[in-house]
């Protein structure tokens, strides 16, 4: 009787194993899900699509698991070839496997890890459920205990199986949870793999995808799902103990419910993403189609029966999107950060458009964020004469999707014209670059030509083309040299403007200053540079938050930045030559100096503070009779001398964030013809 002894023992030992995983799994559902989830994430490394034709297999799968066998569009014979067999077979053996010495949890997790890491997860959850269904294939033909087959009778014996519908309720409770979690697993995969129709850009363009997210989720908990209801139907092998049989009905059940809610939250989440995949495709085809203004409506979501638009200074003034009809509309584009400079220039270049086209051209303000900051919002929207959204959350996000994808908005402010009577190609978007240049908003309808006219031609970096629509020319004076200097260092500008003193005395040469501030710089540290200047009545000054030295420096950049844009390059090309070395002196702390003449078609002269004053102290050159054109071309061949003999430093240039990608092969310094080197820097505005 000993046999019997050992037999009774180790089936004490299996209920033991058996409740012990119970304990287990339930401390698991009760655990931290999003613990958990990152587990999941780090496994999943995709090699693209590796599984053809999963809806076949899935077909194949519910046919052995819910017995459905209607009349299917996929041929079995069309599937067989692209069933991953070898890798089914490996976990099959893995879910046969865990009756004993591996919970659910470590099992889910090495399948994932080992065995799934490449694929999709539409793909991991089709194959384990193609395991499963060969394992629960097995175990449905041996509990038919009406099959003819002598061969699965004589199985279903030695594994002692005709037991489990001789004991009644607690084995027809279990195969009822058994189907209850078989139905909410097949049910969660039919709805992850809906999410193959959808196009994976739509995801991809998201920062926090929820769907996917949600997918991944489920993934998990369904394989777990899987794995724990077949360690449960290989723990049947002899099992009678009824208790250990209601403990397992009640985790299937609990399981079957976490994956059906999950399954509920992936459907709406489908319906939801279908929805705005179809209006995202309608708002294109209404772009692609535009006749006139009436498509502003399409772009917002607004509740209440209230406007969409409100004047910017006076936001309790509400606009009838229709009142702009027949009139040229521009959608000013920005980010959360637009400079308030950048506003306020563009403030002046407008009201002088209204003045002049009597209030035929308007512009709409719509300021695309991530997080909205209603202070910032209405800081910006205080500035503004134009049309503004009464709120940024009102901008639907299939509209901000548009922006992003189809006009490629990155936080760079653009203007899209809207014309009365359009078509598409009129709804190209435009950089600011060509206004900051030209100084007038109508060159946006002509931008091509404004590009022909800046680069096509022998173009020369004159004070008209820096200063033009920035400093007034007064033609009531007699031509006279202006000079912009600026940099931080106060013992170089009290030096420069006595030189300078000295000349105009000496010459009886008209030299107006104007200090420029640097267009990061803090104005308050300047205090002394100013209370300097006003103290000695040395010409004027540009404060960095004034309109007057933001659009200088962004002149600049927009020049630089359609160069580049055209392929220019600085060792063949001198007016890049000359763009580069003065964008140069923004990112430093040392003096420079820019002179010229408003009206003159010369370029102008231009050197490092070091240099100038150097120059200048060489009084030989210059003196008693000498005009305004000989000390120009005087003072120009002075430094181009004193810089073939002289030892220098090169430059370095600080370029924003919105200037284009610059080929390295194109940033040559200005002054030894050297490729310069390229350094990532941070700063803070302080």
């Amino acid at each position: 009787m000993s046999w019997l002894s050992n037999v009774s023992s180790l089936k004490q030992q299996v209920t033991a194993q058996v409740t012990q995983g119970l304990l287990s799994a339930t401390k698991l559902l009760e655990s931290d899900d999003d613990a958990i989830f990152k587990k999941v994430q780090e496994t999943h490394k995709p090699q693209g699509r590796q599984v053809d034709n999963l809806d076949g297999l899935f077909s194949i799968i519910g046919k052995i698991l819910l017995h459905d066998n209607p009349k299917s569009d996929h041929d079995e014979k069309s599937v067989v070839h692209e069933v991953p067999a070898s890798l089914i077979n490996k976990i099959c053996c893995k879910l046969a496997c865990n009756c004993t010495d591996r919970d659910a949890e470590e099992t889910t997790m090495t399948i994932l890890e080992k065995e799934l890491q490449n694929y999709l997860w539409d793909e991991k959850l089709v194959i384990v459920a193609a395991a499963f269904a060969v394992n629960y294939g097995e175990f449905y033909l041996l509990t038919q205990l009406d099959t003819p087959d002598p061969v699965a009778k004589n199985m279903a014996f030695l594994k002692q199986l005709q037991f489990i519908k001789e004991i009644g309720s607690a084995s027809q409770n279990l195969s009822g949870a058994i189907n209850e979690l078989i139905h909410a697993i097949m049910t969660v995969i039919k709805c992850v793999l809906q999410f193959s129709v959808l196009d994976p850009k739509y995801f991809e363009a998201e920062e926090q995808p929820s769907a996917p997210t949600e997918i991944a989720r489920a993934t998990y908990w369904t394989i777990y799902s899987v794995v724990t209801c077949g360690s449960y139907i290989a723990k049947l092998v002899g099992l009678r103990n009824q208790n250990t049989m209601a403990e397992m009905t009640s985790q299937l059940k609990t399981l079957a419910s976490k994956v059906s809610s999950m399954q509920k939250v992936l459907q709406v989440k489908f319906s939801h993403r279908k929805h705005e995949i179809e209006t995202y495709k309608w708002l294109i085809n209404r772009f692609n189609t535009y006749q006139d203004h009436t498509i502003l409506s399409d772009l917002f979501d607004v509740e209440g029966g209230k406007t969409a638009l409100v004047v910017g200074h006076d936001n309790k003034k509400e606009v009838d999107i229709n009142s702009l009809k027949g009139s040229n509309v521009w959608l000013l584009i920005s980010g959360p950060d637009a400079c308030h400079a950048e506003m306020k220039t563009l403030t002046k270049l407008y009201l002088k458009l209204q003045t002049k086209e009597q209030n035929r051209y308007h512009i709409v303000w719509l300021p695309i964020v991530d997080e909205f900051n209603e202070r910032e919002f209405s800081s910006l929207q205080s500035l503004m004469p134009w049309y503004t959204v009464r709120n940024p959350k009102i901008i639907k996000p299939v509209a901000i999707r548009y922006i992003r994808e189809v006009w490629k908005f990155t936080n760079e402010t653009i203007l899209v014209p809207l014309l009365p009577k359009g078509h598409s190609k009129s709804l190209t978007p435009r950089t600011l670059d060509p206004l900051w240049i030209s100084g007038d908003l109508l060159s946006l309808f002509s931008v091509h030509d404004q590009k022909k006219s800046l680069w096509h031609q022998n173009l020369q970096i004159t004070l008209d083309l820096l200063l033009g629509g920035i400093y007034p020319e007064d033609s009531s004076k007699p031509a006279s040299i202006l000079c912009l200097y600026g940099g931080e260092d106060i013992k170089w500008i009290e030096d420069f403007t006595t030189m300078i003193n000295r000349v105009k005395n000496s010459t009886k040469i008209s030299i107006d200053l104007v200090y420029v501030s640097k267009s990061n710089a803090i104005d308050h540290y300047n205090n002394a540079i100013f209370d300097f200047i006003t103290a000695k009545k040395v010409g004027g000054y540009w404060k960095a938050d004034e309109t007057h030295s933001w659009h200088f420096w962004t002149r600049l950049e927009s020049i630089f930045s359609w160069g580049i844009r055209d392929g220019k390059n600085a060792k063949i090309n001198d007016t890049m030559r000359d763009v580069m070395s003065l964008l140069s002196f923004n990112g430093s702390y040392k003096g420079w100096a820019v002179f010229g003449q408003l009206g003159s078609s010369h370029k102008v002269v231009k050197a490092t503070g070091e240099v100038v004053l150097d120059v200048l102290r060489i009084n030989n050159w210059w003196k008693a009779g000498t005009n305004v054109d000989s000390f120009m071309l005087a003072l120009n061949q002075q430094i181009e001398q004193h810089l073939k003999v002289q030892k220098h430093h090169c430059y370095h240039i600080v370029l924003p964030t919105t200037v284009p990608r610059v080929p390295d092969e194109m940033m040559i310094c200005a002054i030894c013809d050297r490729k310069m080197g390229k350094y990532l820097m941070y700063r803070c505005c302080e």
